[in-house]
């Protein structure tokens, strides 16, 4: 089981506190990411990726975003950056999967059911996804599909969840923002041996019980041998909690919610100022 400890406020982190760092985790959305383009800067972070080639570091996306969507986001890269999906439920690095946690038809189909009793749920959207694609039911309004191709590639409409010929790793809905964390706290209440969490603004992620971006990222310090202590981690949503509370060093952007800011050793500028990358620059002087 994954350890999460006590965080205490630092006024920045300097070389004698930073030399140990081997593993640069960062969530995507309202952190890596502007908000405009939904990108970043791709000459900047092939400059970082020579430098951790030389000094043996890893560079890696941690995301709730599907694994198929972040090595599209990082296609030029994907040799280089290692990938914590799906919010822990799956962790791959140069082509190999190290981890994966499956949240099987019958408990997805038991969340669905769940899901349609709420009436906060917003649009008939629930979406499965899974490694080789996603799926979302034909109940959904076509711009929410047209919205979720933003953040999952190999998009299927299906008529029911029997139409899904792969095990699902996890299952995300929709919700009004002014209702997400009561929805939340709904679905933790109402279905055994998951865990929900906000992804900000209106989604939920549902995956198994247990799993984090901390469950994720201990499996792939495993691999390389290292502890919490060599990773530092940069979020900014409730989706992150687990991997600031578990990593060695951890960092949130400006725009971060306030429970994020609280845990966080030290907060830098937002997500529309390239905050991450130009962090990680110093880090590694």
């Amino acid at each position: 089981m994954t350890k999460y400890k006590p965080k205490s406020k630092h006024s920045g982190l300097n070389n004698n506190m930073t030399n140990h760092l081997k593993l640069f985790a960062t969530d995507m959305d309202g952190t890596l990411l502007d908000s405009t383009d939904r990108d970043y800067n791709h000459d900047q972070l092939r400059e970082i990726l020579n430098i951790f080639k030389k000094k043996g570091l890893i560079f890696c996306a941690a995301s709730g975003r599907q694994l198929l969507a972040l090595e599209d986001l990082f296609n030029e890269f994907q040799d280089q950056v290692a990938f914590v999906a799906e919010n822990g439920a799956i962790v791959k690095y140069q082509g190999q999967i190290l981890y994966s946690n499956f949240l099987g038809k019958e408990k997805a189909e038991l969340i669905h059911q769940t899901v349609q009793t709420s009436p906060h749920h917003l649009n008939g959207f629930i979406l499965f996804s899974a490694i080789n694609g996603s799926y979302v039911l034909d109940t959904c309004e076509p711009e929410l599909i047209d919205y979720a191709r933003l953040y999952y590639k190999k998009l299927t409409i299906i008529h029911s969840i029997d139409d899904i010929k792969e095990d699902i790793l996890k299952v995300c809905v929709e919700f009004p923002p002014d209702k997400i964390h009561e929805c939340e706290a709904w679905l933790n209440e109402r279905v055994a041996g998951i865990r929900a969490t906000t992804t900000g603004f209106r989604s939920i992620d549902i995956m198994n019980a247990g799993i984090s971006k901390a469950t994720g990222l201990t499996h792939l310090l495993s691999h390389f041998n290292w502890t919490a202590e060599n990773l530092v981690a940069f979020g900014d949503q409730m989706n992150d909690l687990e991997m600031l509370q578990f990593a060695g060093k951890s960092i949130a952007v400006s725009n971060a919610v306030e429970q994020i800011k609280a845990v966080s050793d030290i907060q830098i500028g937002s997500n529309n100022e390239n905050s991450v990358l130009l962090e990680i620059e110093k880090l590694i002087k």
